[in-house]
C-alpha cells in the first residue's frame, strides 16, 4: 500500500512505513520527544496511523537506520541528534520553508575545513596538465558574475577536482556524504549565497596565482578566505528571508 508524502502536493508517492517514519522523524527533529524518552509503542502507533504492526515496525527501523532511534526490549527510544550520522542532515534542512542560517554555516564552515586538506593534499599529487586545469575552471569562475549559475558551477567542478586529486577516500566519502544530503537539497530550493563580484574575483586571482606557484600555503590562505566570503554570503542570503534565523529546533 503507497501513500503520499504530506506536504509534497500529492506529486510523490511513498510507502506506508516510509510516511509514518517521516512523521515521527520530524516530531523528534521538532523536540516533541526528548533524548532517552520512549516512543509510543507499536500498538498506539498503529492506532494512531490506522497502520498494519508491520508497517509501524518497519517505519521504526528507519528511524533507527537514520540513528534517531534505538530499538530497544520494551519498545524503542529517541537518540538524540549529536548522535545520528550525516543523514539527519538533509531531514533537519527540510524541517522549514527557510534553510536554518546557523545549521547551514556550519555545514560549510566543515566543508571549507574539507576542502582546504583536500586542497593540500592536491598540490602534492597535481601534474601539470592538473593545475592546468584547475585554472581553466578558475578562470571560468572570473569570467561570470556572482549570481550567474555558470559561475557556481565552476567552483563546484574546482572543488570535485581537488578532492579527486587528493585521492583520500575517506575525505571524500564524507564530502560526498554533505553533497547528496545537504547541498544538493539547498540547490534544489534554488539557494544562492550573496557575495560582491569584487571579493569573490580577488580571492580567486590569489588563489589562481598560488596554485601556479604549487604555494601551498597561499592556496590555504585564499581558499579560506574564499570560505569565509562563502558562509557570510550565505548568512546573508538566509537572513535577508523572513524568520531565517531561527534555530533549528525553533
Amino acid at each position: 500500500m503507497a501513500t503520499t508524502n504530506p506536504g509534497s502536493s500529492g506529486r510523490t508517492r511513498i510507502s506506508r512505513s516510509e510516511g509514518i517514519a517521516a512523521i515521527l522523524r520530524d516530531e523528534i527533529l521538532r523536540g516533541q520527544y526528548r533524548a532517552g524518552e520512549r516512543l509510543p509503542s507499536e500498538r498506539d502507533l498503529t492506532i494512531r496511523f490506522a497502520a498494519s504492526r508491520g508497517a509501524v515496525r518497519e517505519a521504526l527501523k528507519k528511524l533507527e537506520q537514520l540513528g534517531i532511534a534505538s530499538i530497544q526490549r520494551g519498545g524503542a527510544r529517541v537518540v538524540a541528534v549529536e548522535h545520528c550520522t550525516l543523514d539527519v542532515l538533509g531531514p533537519l534542512l527540510d524541517l522549514d520553508d527557510i534553510p536554518d542560517a546557523k545549521l547551514v554555516d556550519e555545514v560549510f564552515h566543515v566543508l571549507g575545513i574539507l576542502m582546504d586538506t583536500a586542497a593540500l593534499a592536491a598540490i602534492e599529487k597535481a601534474t601539470d596538465e592538473d593545475l592546468e586545469y584547475a585554472d581553466e575552471l578558475i578562470a571560468e569562475m572570473l569570467r561570470y558574475e556572482s549570481t550567474d549559475v555558470r559561475m557556481f558551477g565552476a567552483l563546484r567542478r574546482l572543488s570535485k577536482f581537488f578532492v579527486e586529486v587528493a585521492d583520500h577516500l575517506v575525505l571524500r566519502l564524507t564530502i560526498n556524504g554533505l553533497r547528496t544530503t545537504f547541498l544538493a537539497r539547498l540547490r534544489e530550493r534554488g539557494f544562492r549565497p550573496k557575495f560582491s563580484d569584487e571579493s569573490r574575483q580577488s580571492v580567486a586571482i590569489e588563489l589562481r596565482a598560488a596554485l601556479a606557484k604549487r604555494d601551498a600555503i597561499g592556496v590555504g590562505n585564499a581558499l579560506r578566505r574564499l570560505n569565509r566570503i562563502f558562509r557570510e554570503g550565505a548568512r546573508e542570503a538566509l537572513l535577508s528571508t523572513p524568520k531565517g534565523n531561527q534555530g533549528i529546533n525553533a
